[in-house]
């Protein structure tokens, strides 16, 4: 089995390097210009990618005069060396070239920005109308809860409230006072969860009150229920 060598090599997009009988090349460019450096001299294309037309330019390396060479001592390190300093510049040109290339591909790519999506105004009355709705139904339901504390307990027609409040996890939770048939007043307390209401001293209701109406954050409906009562009293 014979070597096979690969005769050209992509480093990077644009950057290539070719092997040939006369030696190594370097190409850079892209479709339709690109520049190619090597033993046999710089070639320049120039060319409209599809059409089939393209412009070719080659520079040859410069050769010495024989006679001059003749002349110049060999050995003198300050002789002109043309070539060689074309070479190291169209090196340094790749150079240059690898280093933007880098750049542009380590080179993060700016945040997208997102708005916030806003609300138009017909959607804000929308929702706002959506929460006064809630809020009436959750005073409504608060107010037909007086109704049926006023049918658990004794002396309902004494009975005066004290704080309504509505917790998050929809529980009404009342504090009111009512006056036995010698005067004395006296506090009780009622839950409202969902269909059940338990006053104090009935069956669960500490283990109720507890858990519901107890150590969470709360909203005082008092003066709404008790404007509801007054509307539905006329």
């Amino acid at each position: 089995m014979g070597f096979r060598l690969r005769r050209s090599i992509k480093l990077f997009p644009g950057l290539r390097l070719n092997f040939g009988k006369h030696g190594i090349s370097a190409s850079i460019g892209v479709r339709g210009a690109h520049v190619t450096h090597g033993p046999t001299g710089t070639r320049t294309t120039v060319g409209l990618p599809g059409s089939g037309l393209s412009y070719t330019h080659l520079e040859k390396p410069h050769r010495k005069n024989p006679a001059a060479t003749t002349a110049e001592s060999p050995t003198d390190p300050g002789a002109p060396q043309g070539d060689a300093r074309r070479g190291f510049l169209w090196i340094g040109l790749i150079v240059v070239a690898l280093a933007i290339a880098v750049g542009h591909l380590t080179t993060p790519s700016p945040p997208v920005q997102v708005s916030a999506p806003t609300q138009t105004p017909v959607q804000t009355a929308a929702r706002a109308t959506d929460d006064d709705e809630a809020t009436t139904a959750e005073t409504r339901r608060a107010a037909l809860g007086i109704t049926q504390i006023r049918h658990a307990v004794a002396n309902s027609n004494t009975l005066k409230l004290s704080r309504v409040t509505a917790m998050p996890t929809g529980a009404i939770c009342y504090q009111f006072h009512l006056q036995n048939s010698r005067g004395v007043t006296y506090v009780r307390t009622a839950v409202l969860d969902g269909a059940v209401l338990k006053t104090s001293g009935s069956d669960g209701f500490t283990v109720l009150w507890t858990r519901l109406c107890t150590h969470q954050s709360r909203r005082d409906i008092t003066s709404e229920v008790e404007n509801a009562m007054k509307l539905s009293a006329k």
